[in-house]
């Protein structure tokens, strides 16, 4: 079956506005599906959106919606009901990089509503949906940090080890039913928002991956495994971290993330 076949005619995108869920939408699009894209920001995305349609000829559905906020199923529901939704991508993310002492408790929930919170709710929702119509997909971006701990990064870190394994449960829950979930153990990617946390210079921190070729990696992947880390390097890296004793993986995520540890801002998509 082909992709389009499978998990058209119609996606939705949330963090769409730009990086790595804008390439989602393109990458989408370049398949053939019909992409509502959702953010926060309504200009950026209303030129993403237009972007798509002229660029490779499909509808788009621009929703500006805010993650954090606690009505943003119920906003998304109204507005895609009425579509054939076949495949969600839930790229949105709060992140907080700084001693946990120094991070307010605004910081925290939100990244535990954006974060853990949403993810849930995204796929209670459109799962229900797809496993009534026997077919269907969900992508959630996790990231490695959620691997292991990490000092400077608890509750990010903490989060993603949530949609890591929210992920895979649903992969084994309901493959067998037609329905795919993914999720995606990600690596350092090229965004404005990595860049803006990277010191300059970037000295010890990995070599982000094109957000192009992750969007493209991770769809081909899509339904053949629980989880999926995007970039052979970056796989073989990860492979050999998950030899190590426990208390060395710690070490080692809690080195990589002390460049970066500076008490960055929170941001959701």
């Amino acid at each position: 079956m082909s992709f389009l076949r499978r998990y058209g005619p119609w996606a939705v995108v949330l963090g769409a506005s730009e990086g790595l869920g804008q390439a989602f939408a393109h990458a989408l699009a370049e398949r053939g599906l019909s992409v509502v894209v959702c953010a926060r920001r309504h200009e950026a995305l209303r030129r993403v959106a237009d972007e798509i349609a002229h660029r490779h000829g499909v509808a788009t559905h621009p929703v500006q919606l805010d993650l954090a906020d606690s009505a943003f199923l119920s906003v998304l529901s109204e507005l895609t009901d009425g579509l054939d939704i076949g495949l969600v991508v839930y790229n949105g993310a709060a992140a907080y990089l700084g001693p946990l002492e120094d991070q307010s408790v605004d910081s925290i929930q939100s990244i535990v509503a954006v974060n853990c919170l949403g993810p849930a709710l995204v796929c209670h929702h459109f799962g229900r949906r797809f496993l009534r119509n026997g077919r269907g997909g969900i992508v959630l971006m996790g990231s490695a940090a959620g691997l292991a701990g990490s000092a400077y990064n608890a509750a990010y870190a903490a989060s993603k080890a949530f949609d890591i394994v929210l992920g895979e449960s649903l992969w084994s829950e309901w493959r067998s039913k037609g329905v795919d979930v993914l999720s995606v153990i990600g690596p350092a990617i090229d965004t404005p928002n990595f860049r803006s946390m990277t010191p300059r210079g970037g000295k010890g921190l990995p070599t982000p991956l094109p957000p192009v070729l992750v969007a493209n990696e991770v769809f081909d992947a899509l339904g053949s495994t629980p989880s999926f880390v995007p970039g052979l390097e970056v796989r073989q890296m990860l492979a050999q971290l998950g030899g190590l004793p426990r208390r060395q993986q710690v070490e080692a995520l809690s080195a990589a993330q002390a460049p970066l540890a500076d008490g960055s801002p929170t941001s959701h998509g």
